[in-house]
């Protein structure tokens, strides 16, 4: 279906909600999008906050937008801008703030916001993503729950210091990260290369492997 075509029959209310939810999944025309980005139906509103080939003022209104899941989903893409992701990173669900903090593209001060988040998986994915600041890695590894300790010693930007620390921890999942990270030194590798338990021991030993390389 053209841009003409779509215009016609969409001013003609012609088009069925499935073949609506096909555009919007699909469409790269921008003025399409841009249409359906105010279709009444937040099935269709969803998939044009997924499409990565949404523009930008699109996705800053459906950010706004009354139906969470379609909030979540402009959270999602990787072409949201970063002012509308900081905005997201204080939304009101949890959810939200959840697919904020596992966007890749995500700026360091959206996560920030969402390192200090009194949900411990926001944290979490707050800790894992790369974008996240060294400053703020260090803080959250001295974090009470053991599962964001773990997000930090999966994230291959906390140094070596931290790694070095977390390496300790009475957590056998924290230092198995530990053991997995590359920026984790050989020193420690080969002290968690001696560890009790079988894929710590193994972890680092492969990590050795690769760094040896």
């Amino acid at each position: 279906m053209t841009v003409k075509e779509f215009k016609f029959q969409y001013a003609l209310g012609s088009i069925s909600k499935n073949d609506l939810v096909n555009i919007a999944k699909k469409s790269r025309s921008k003025y399409v999008l841009t249409i359906l980005s105010k279709n009444e139906d937040w099935h269709v509103r969803s998939y044009v906050a997924e499409n990565r080939n949404s523009p930008a003022e699109a996705l800053t209104n459906l950010s706004k937008d009354e139906d969470m899941f379609t909030r979540r989903c402009v959270a999602s893409n990787k072409n949201t801008p970063f002012e509308v992701l900081i905005n997201l990173a204080t939304d009101e669900k949890d959810s939200v703030k959840e697919s904020v903090a596992e966007n890749p593209r995500t700026p360091t001060k959206a996560l920030t916001k969402l390192a200090k988040d009194k949900s411990w998986y926001i944290r979490r994915c707050a800790a894992e993503n790369r974008n996240i600041s060294v400053k703020v890695l260090t803080k959250l590894s001295e974090d009470k729950e053991l599962y964001v300790k773990q997000g930090v010693a999966r994230n291959p930007r906390t140094p070596k210091k931290v790694l070095t620390k977390l390496s300790e921890d009475e957590d056998c999942n924290v230092k198995m990260w530990v053991a997995n990270n590359p920026n984790t030194t050989k020193k420690v590798l080969t002290k968690l290369s001696k560890d009790r338990n079988w894929y710590i021991k193994y972890s680092a030993s492969e990590n050795l492997k690769r760094k040896s390389k």
